[in-house]
């Protein structure tokens, strides 16, 4: 007899009671019509197979053989997956198939992958399995009781916190980062994909980081993952200051600071901390973040153009002077600048291609580029021997 959707699940974990299903009790008489149904002879009843009924005929939910079946296997449930009997049991292919019909009378209780495997449990009145979660993510109910089927077992923060605790970023809008679920409610567009084994997430490579952080605009903050965006926070800070578009610098982006996720899931991307992995590049090789006061230290970029000297708090705010970083009037600058300023050569005497007479920066990319850019209205600078010549001011000189 073939009956390829019975759903085995008489009797979970053990009888539905002292006097009922014990493991002498006689089935009912098996199916005369293959096709007609495992519900029509032992348990289940109309289109289910599944509880209730029991073998017994019990259809209370705090009876074990009953339990939470049809909470499972619903047709439309609202807020998951549809739930398969092979998810849980061994699903017979035959009424004399071995584990059906046995002498202990009980389904055989084995999970599929999708409901964690080897690694879930049935302890005969609770189940540990991967789709009601754990205890790390925030569960209030990661070990629900099979009989207890009042609804207090399957809300929101019974199988992972509403937010989940970190690394899982805070806020309580699941759709800014999950798009299968409606704005700022806790309602599913797509209930299918809930617990279906997947963490259905924005995609990074479709420029959708901002559902994170940062704005319709741009990926880096404002908003910080919490929302913040003071830039007097160290997570929100002078990310804009260096971003956007400037009059008076070379174009900083997010790697010139960052280590930038290719993906979701990239190492150090979404870990326990829930700060971005701060590593310099090049123009920057000494340079060092610390996160105990938001301080970067030993820059080239704020430091006097001599080497990595400068150091500058991350949520500094207002904007910066040229001698913020390196003087004006010559001291501690490098050769002659000294002697050249007092004498009242401008800066644009020597650097013209980068700033006019009024300081006013004329090519943003050549400021801060890392490369000292020297031009001269008259007379030639040689970088490798550091000499002016024919300048009109004197001879060939060493700066």
């Amino acid at each position: 007899m073939i009956c390829a959707l019975w759903a085995c699940t008489a009797n979970v974990g053990g009888s539905d009671s002292s006097a009922d299903d014990s493991a002498t009790r006689d089935p009912a008489a098996p199916n005369a019509d293959p096709l007609a149904g495992c519900a029509s002879g032992c348990h289940g009843a109309g289109a289910s197979n599944a509880p209730p009924r029991s073998n017994a005929g019990a259809i209370e939910t705090t009876v074990i053989g009953v339990g939470a079946h049809q909470a499972h296997l619903g047709a439309s449930p609202a807020w998951h997956q549809k739930i398969a009997c092979a998810d849980c049991h061994v699903v017979p292919d035959r009424v004399d198939a071995p584990g059906h019909i046995d002498s202990d009378g009980k389904a055989e209780v084995t999970f599929s992958a999708r409901a964690g495997g080897s690694a879930a449990r049935w302890d005969g009145a609770t189940c540990t399995t991967t789709c009601h979660g754990q205890t790390a993510w925030g569960a209030t109910s990661p070990a629900p009781t099979w009989t207890r089927v009042d609804g207090t077992q399957s809300t929101c923060g019974s199988c992972h916190g509403a937010p989940p605790p970190p690394p899982h970023p805070a806020g309580t809008n699941c759709a800014t980062c999950h798009p299968t679920m409606e704005q700022n409610a806790l309602t599913f567009r797509d209930p299918a994909s809930h617990i279906n084994g997947i963490v259905d997430v924005v995609s990074p490579a479709a420029g959708d980081c901002t559902s994170c952080h940062g704005s319709a605009t741009s990926s880096a903050p404002p908003k910080d993952l919490s929302g913040n965006t003071a830039a007097t926070v160290a997570t929100v800070g002078a990310h804009q200051a260096h971003l956007a578009t400037s009059t008076w610098h070379h174009a900083v982006v997010c790697s010139s600071c960052h280590v930038v996720p290719k993906a979701v899931d990239a190492p150090g991307h979404i870990d326990g901390d829930n700060l971005a992995e701060v590593r310099f590049d090049t123009m920057n090789p000494l340079g060092v973040y610390t996160k105990a006061n938001a301080t970067c230290t030993t820059l080239y970029c704020h430091g006097d153009g001599r080497g990595s000297n400068g150091t500058i708090p991350f949520t500094a705010t207002g904007a910066l002077a040229c001698n913020d970083c390196h003087g004006t009037h010559g001291p501690g600058m490098s050769g002659e600048h000294t002697l050249h300023l007092v004498l009242g050569l401008r800066c644009s005497s020597c650097h013209a291609d980068v700033i006019d007479r009024d300081m006013t920066i004329l090519k943003p990319d050549l400021h801060v580029n890392g490369v000292h850019e020297v031009k001269m209205a008259k007379g030639t600078w040689d970088p490798a021997t550091k000499k002016c010549s024919d300048t009109g001011c004197h001879f060939t000189l060493r700066w």
